[in-house]
């Protein structure tokens, strides 16, 4: 999986690559019927994603989606995702009415299992039926705007990428560094990401060494500095977690957190997660209090743009509100650190939990 998603592998290698394993795979399999399905569908759901990925010929998108259908889907999620998959290459090559017949009748399904959970108490799977409504329903209604020939300013196409002027050669020799450079940064995980029994001065100085590394062989020119500036996030962002998963000294965890918030791009919630819970476990609550307030009302301010038109792919309402839960839960537990009691045991609203 990871040779096929080199940025200079083709399509069609990637393909042939994963033939080869299916074929392999399935043979062994001998006459297990589960395991032959399961193969050719873990497959095809690889081929299809690969197609998202590389953007080939639409109909070999076509393609990869029929055989998926052919072989079922293992699940509800997997019909989702590989869905979603597929209706966004159709928006890709201006297809709306092909995306719009694979996502009207699974969002309908999605409703009435929605209905059926009703009334059962139950968190899931209601929650992730809330979730693939709202996210598939946002891919529904731009290609409903793409149908009315409306701009989806965030909806790439084909047509707009070939229009697009061709790469430079220093945006490939960019390109080729960078890739270079995150082969040699996963190597430096390999060393304590499964046994964490390396400690973290020597892991952070193998990520500084890379970096200087690969920052000096930079050259010149703009495409070399976002180059150079993504070196820097993606190493700042390794650090951090090298710094709290290691469980490094506090210092070095707000160090890294510094030069994380300074350089960082990553705009996920899993990096201010670890920095908070580091401050938990250090007895820090003020730290992570400076983390989880602003985060609150960045949250709730996401939370409102949910609510308008044809808003870009990102985190739903469902996920959204699930996460403001928790760094609710993560303010009451420094709130009480910071008193030197402990995190109250009533709800929000004053009943006991």
């Amino acid at each position: 999986m990871v040779k096929s998603l080199d940025r200079t592998r083709s399509f069609a290698e990637a393909v042939e690559d994963f033939r080869k394993l299916e074929a392999e795979f399935v043979e062994r399999a001998g006459d297990d019927e589960f395991d032959v399905r399961e193969t050719r569908r873990r497959i095809a759901e690889t081929i299809l994603s690969l197609a998202r990925d590389k953007r080939p010929p639409f109909d070999a998108c076509r393609d990869a989606w029929n055989d998926l259908v052919r072989l079922g889907f293992s699940g509800i999620e997997l019909e989702c995702t590989m869905s979603y998959f597929y209706a966004d290459c159709c928006a890709y090559d201006e297809r709306p009415d092909e995306g719009l017949a694979v996502l009207d009748p699974l969002l309908a399904k999605l409703e009435r299992l929605l209905e059926d959970t009703r009334g059962t108490g139950t968190e899931y799977p209601a929650r992730f039926y809330e979730n693939e409504l709202e996210r598939l329903g946002n891919l529904r209604d731009a290609l409903l705007a793409q149908k009315r020939g409306e701009v989806v300013p965030w909806l790439e196409t084909r047509r707009e990428d070939e229009a697009a002027p061709p790469i430079t050669a220093e945006e490939e020799q960019a390109d080729a560094l960078y890739d270079e450079f995150s082969k040699a940064k996963l190597v430096v995980f390999k060393t304590y990401g499964k046994s964490f029994d390396r400690s973290f001065a020597d892991v952070a100085a193998d990520y500084r060494r890379i970096e200087a590394e690969f920052v000096a062989r930079a050259g010149e020119g703009e495409a070399f500095e976002d180059c150079v500036g993504a070196i820097k996030a993606r190493t700042a962002e390794a650090i951090l977690m090298a710094a709290c998963s290691l469980r490094a000294p506090f210092q070095a965890c707000r160090d890294a957190w510094d030069e994380f918030v300074r350089v960082g791009q990553d705009e996920s919630w899993m990096y201010p997660e670890m920095f908070v819970k580091a401050c938990l476990r250090n007895n820090e609550p003020e730290a992570g209090l400076a983390v989880v307030e602003p985060w609150i009302a960045e949250i709730e301010a996401q939370l409102q743009a949910c609510k308008e038109p044809l808003r870009p792919p990102g985190e739903t309402s469902v996920e959204l509100n699930r996460q403001l839960k928790e760094l609710h839960e993560l303010r009451d537990k420094l709130m009480a650190m910071r008193s030197g009691g402990e995190p109250s045991t009533r709800g929000r609203s004053g009943a006991p939990t």
